[in-house]
């Protein structure tokens, strides 16, 4: 089980005291972002009242794309699970046919769901999302509902202009359109991405392989150009 340390207590406490101090009461008690949840943790209101920060998802998770939410997400949120889908490097399985930029078009769209789960469930590396739901068959009390990777979404892909390499050199870099399982990226005519949402289920492969800290780490945005977050609504049909 993940034990908050004396000196994270101790800078909890003092940040508590500052942030109130200045009337950021509501933002230490927060966060100042949503978080994305593993699967069947889509229920915010659910997640928060039944976890007992056990960790036994994150220590469940095959890929290791399980996360503790730190006093920086909240103090209500400190020590649930999140998803991390950065920790280290999507591989995809031995033998497929992905290349960089030789199929980009002729693969957006083409793939079905259950092609995708098998790609990803045979593929290799860490920091994304499966769906073997072995983090729902651990959680001992149910804050992580029973999930359909083929209905229902962790997140959603959301390209960012400012961070992608693509809108700064046209078809400079096309790897979450060639990476994604599901097809469901692809290039409109100005070789720009778009996430189709209703092939999206959040995995996280397409912000895992993204490039921008990379080639953008003097930026000192932690965003990527595409990225998994919250989806406020259900996902499309």
């Amino acid at each position: 089980m993940t034990v908050l340390s004396r000196r994270e207590m101790l800078c909890g406490v003092a940040g508590a005291a500052v942030l109130l101090g200045l009337g950021g009461g509501a933002r230490y008690a927060f966060g100042n972002a949503s978080l994305v949840r593993p699967p069947g943790g889509q229920d915010e209101a659910h997640l928060l009242a039944t976890c007992i920060k056990c960790s036994r998802c994150r220590m469940a998770c095959p890929r290791d794309a399980i996360a503790v939410s730190g006093l920086e997400d909240g103090a209500i949120n400190a020590r649930t699970p999140k998803m991390n889908f950065r920790r280290a490097l999507y591989v995809p399985p031995s033998g497929s046919q992905i290349e960089e930029g030789s199929s980009a078009s002729s693969r957006a769209g083409s793939l079905s769901a259950e092609q995708g789960l098998d790609t990803l469930l045979r593929s290799g590396g860490a920091a994304y999302c499966d769906f073997c739901n072995l983090c729902i068959e651990n959680c001992p009390t149910g804050a992580l509902r029973p999930f359909d990777a083929l209905a229902l979404w962790i997140g959603k892909a959301v390209v960012v202009p400012e961070r992608c390499i693509a809108y700064d050199n046209k078809g400079g870099c096309r790897k979450c359109v060639d990476y994604c399982p599901f097809g469901a990226i692809s290039l409109d005519e100005n070789e720009y991405p778009v996430v189709d949402l209703t092939r999206c289920n959040g995995c996280g492969v397409c912000e895992n392989i993204c490039p921008t800290d990379t080639y953008r780490s003097y930026t000192g945005d932690s965003r990527r150009g595409i990225n998994i977050v919250v989806a406020t609504e259900e996902r499309p049909t």
